[in-house]
């Protein structure tokens, strides 16, 4: 059966994201000089702990569970294994029954360190692996014609048989020659036509 999403949901939806914002600010502006230590700790405890034991973040959603049951279950999990600013941070969630946003949290607070320190996510994809050194030579080129921190992902793709395909947000730069031989053919095409349109009768049978 297919779930209709209703005007409720959405606001719902809305209201969550609003609220993820405010303490993913907050969480940020806490930490300081050490965002990336927060941001990775954070990621970690959605990564291995609420996508490995679904049954947490049940726990930490429920209003049957107290917050000391909350609190309890924080240092036993988190205590020995992140920084004092991030246990804290999770504590003031957990104090105004916001856990069960913690998902939520570390999405927008990850976006949000992306767009302070100009960071951006560009997808590379190329038709072979490149060295070391071409990498990092493409990379330099990227940060340097766009004005941002480029923070690249890399996927293979053979069918591109030369070159590579830059994706940056919606927009696409392409210097593949699978591409430029598709904008020859083309081209090859558009003229032939042209000349058929322009002088029908050297291609009529006589």
């Amino acid at each position: 059966m297919v779930k209709k999403e209703t005007s409720r949901d959405t606001v719902f939806d809305v209201d969550v994201e609003k609220l993820a914002r405010v303490y993913a600010q907050a969480a940020l502006d806490a930490a300081g000089d050490k965002e990336d230590e927060l941001l990775e700790e954070l990621n970690s405890a959605v990564t291995e702990v609420l996508n490995n034991f679904p049954q947490m973040e049940e726990v930490f959603s429920s209003a049957l569970v107290s917050h000391d049951e909350k609190l309890g279950v924080l240092d036993r999990v988190f205590g020995s294994r992140v920084s004092v600013t991030t246990l804290s941070f999770l504590k003031v969630l957990t104090k105004h029954g916001r856990l069960g946003v913690l998902r939520q949290v570390v999405r927008i607070a990850g976006e949000l360190w992306q767009e302070r320190s100009n960071r951006m996510p560009v997808q590379l994809e190329l038709a072979i692996d490149l060295d070391a050194s071409l990498h990092t030579e493409i990379v330099d080129s990227l940060r340097s014609s766009l004005g941002i921190e480029p923070v690249v992902t890399t996927k293979i793709n053979p069918d591109l048989i030369a070159g590579f395909v830059v994706r940056v947000g919606d927009k696409v730069y392409d210097a593949s020659t699978r591409t430029s031989l598709e904008r020859s053919r083309q081209a090859m095409i558009n003229r032939a036509v042209e000349a058929i349109q322009n002088q029908p009768g050297q291609f009529l049978e006589k």
